[in-house]
């Protein structure tokens, strides 16, 4: 076995095995002790070697990353959720990569996907753990949809590529008589290619946030029944998903399926310890949100109830709760409206919050990794 040159002479398999349990941030430093760690760090193979291990064991805090809404210049921004647990320090950094006139589409494996122009004109990836950035690559999707759009965007594991889809977001089985030539799936390549494939054959329609979460090879959103209206204005609540190697689409339910009077806001998809989540938000409640996960992708007799959050821990009546992130120690980070927290739901107790200025609806859970955007474009 060869072993690599630099002072340690370990053999390359020890190495390897060693690195891979640091952090990201180290990592990028250790790339500088000589060229045979640079060259075997930077590989692909390393880099997704890593990425599947902080995976399978309990992966470190997320970055938030946010782009100031529509209509606002600026760049797009993150900071460390490690901060806000520890230092209980709000302290966003801008990525290098400018972000004026580009939006967050997706954020997968420590990848952000980014658009330019409408509709999209460029799709490019960004590392904001890396600060690495592929070049832009065309996008000629269709404007069929108008602004009633949704999309996603995800890693197909079995052909190793990444994937935007993109759909419109009310079902032609609907009122209206427009036909829909079919959603997009763009893939990024060394020859970047994009296909239609066939929109769900179910009525379907997106009532807010349109954000994917990718999760097991899937992305999934959430959306309403609109010929399901009852009485009293009840609508029945799916998860739409998409395999990205089968590249369909497909449904299945959830934990609650109808909304009830006391449930004043849809509830939100995350991903929690590798599982699709949901949350339903009850603020004029003993009980402010309870939190919902699928043991098991699609099988929807696995949903659990993990825990419920009351309303005497000091979180804010009222507000807009999303649990963002289970930590050890059975912490979870939630973001609250002017406000991110760390709750514990083992002890039931406001553990830290940390006070923020920003309009928080464009943020995402980016995983750190060392995934490179420009490999995924055919560029090394």
């Amino acid at each position: 076995m060869k072993d690599l040159e630099c002072g340690d002479n370990l053999p390359v398999d020890l190495l390897r095995e060693i690195l891979v349990r640091f952090p990201v941030r180290l990592l990028w430093q250790l790339k500088s002790v000589c060229r045979s760690w640079n060259s075997l760090i930077s590989s692909p193979e390393f880099a997704m070697h890593h990425l599947q291990r902080s995976t399978l064991t309990h992966p470190p805090p997320p970055l938030l990353c946010w782009k100031l809404p529509v209509g606002l210049a600026g760049d797009i921004k993150h900071c460390s959720s490690q901060s806000l647990i520890l230092d209980r320090q709000h302290q966003p950094q801008p990525v290098s990569h400018p972000g004026d006139g580009k939006f967050i589409r997706g954020s997968c494996n420590g990848l952000l996907c980014l658009s330019e122009g409408f509709p999209y004109k460029t799709l490019t990836l960004l590392n904001p753990s890396t600060r690495s950035v592929s070049p832009s690559v065309p996008f000629e999707g269709s404007d069929e949809c108008g602004n009633d759009f949704f999309c996603g965007f995800g890693y197909d594991i079995l052909h190793d590529q990444y994937k935007l889809v993109m759909g419109c977001c009310a079902s032609s089985r609907l009122t209206d008589s427009k036909v829909r030539s079919g959603a997009i799936v763009f893939t990024f390549g060394a020859n970047p290619s994009w296909k239609t494939v066939d929109h769900p054959v179910f009525p379907y329609d997106f009532r807010g946030a349109r954000n994917e979460i990718f999760v097991s090879g899937t992305l999934n959103w959430l959306v309403c029944d609109p010929t399901s209206s009852t009485i009293d204005r009840e609508l029945e609540w799916f998860v739409l998903t998409f395999d990205l190697e089968t590249e369909l689409f497909g449904r299945f339910c959830l934990p609650i399926t109808r909304m009830q009077r006391d449930f004043c806001e849809m509830p939100p998809l995350q991903v929690h310890n590798n599982c699709l989540s949901v949350c339903y938000r009850t603020p004029y409640e003993p009980i402010i949100c309870t939190l919902w996960i699928m043991k098991e992708h699609g099988v929807e007799t696995s949903w659990i109830q993990l825990f419920a959050i009351p309303s005497d821990v000091g979180i804010s009546l009222g507000s807009l709760v999303v649990p963002l992130y289970i930590l050890e120690d059975h912490n979870l980070l939630v973001l609250d409206t002017g406000q991110v927290c760390v709750y514990n739901f083992r002890q039931n107790q406001l553990v830290s919050r940390v006070r923020h200025r920003y309009n928080w609806v464009y943020l995402y859970c980016c995983q750190e990794s060392l995934v490179s955007p420009s490999h995924y474009c055919g560029l090394n």
